[in-house]
């Protein structure tokens, strides 16, 4: 475990959420599963539109097998150890007149954010990959037009590092390290730090 190295006191799930790419073999329990969709379904959205969906793969059924097959070669050859993969989607109009939302990926964004946090406090953990082949999973989910695929997501306990290749080995152990505050939190105008942390 990687526990985040904090300037200001947090929530300690927030602090122990970390993504692994060493994954044990071991399933995950349903009632974990069930509260992992709980947290993502009390999720907040524009027009209380709930835009995320899911699908879930277990291994080793075909779901977990057509999902992992979509996967970048540098994803798959971790993650076909995760004994769960799940696919994120989001629907990119408004159920109520079909127009266009434009902030549906953030929603669905903060979909996941609260799924993994609740895996933390299952003491499970999520790697979320953009590598992967949504042209695929279109085609292989029969995803709807006016939805998209997303992401995907690598859901289990937390494995060995050294049964992971060497370089994938040295990125497990490494430091975690996140920008400054100057870097992304500004006031006035864009890039210009905040006094907020000059206190």
């Amino acid at each position: 475990m990687k526990e985040a190295s904090v300037k200001y006191p947090i929530n300690d799930f927030a602090i122990k959420r970390w993504s692994p790419r060493a994954f044990s073999s071991q399933g995950v329990e349903a009632v974990k599963l069930q509260s992992l969709f709980e947290a993502a379904r009390w999720s907040a959205s524009a027009m209380n539109e709930q835009p995320w969906r899911f699908i879930l793969g277990q291994k080793p059924d075909d779901t977990w097998t057509r999902i992992l097959d979509t996967l970048v070669e540098g994803n798959h050859i971790w993650a076909k150890e995760a004994p769960v993969l799940i696919l994120v989607i989001g629907g990119k109009s408004f159920s109520q007149d079909s127009s266009a939302n434009p902030v549906f990926s953030y929603d669905v964004g903060q979909s996941v954010a609260n799924l993994a946090i609740e895996a933390t406090n299952q003491g499970l953990y999520i790697h979320q990959m953009g590598g992967f082949s949504a042209l695929k999973a279109t085609d292989l989910f029969g995803i709807p037009e006016n939805f998209q695929a997303l992401t995907v997501l690598a859901a289990g306990y937390l494995g060995r590092a050294d049964s992971l290749p060497d370089e994938l080995k040295k990125r497990e152990l490494s430091d975690r390290k996140r920008f400054d505050f100057n870097q992304f939190v500004f006031s006035s105008r864009f890039g210009q730090p905040a006094d907020l942390f000059n206190i």
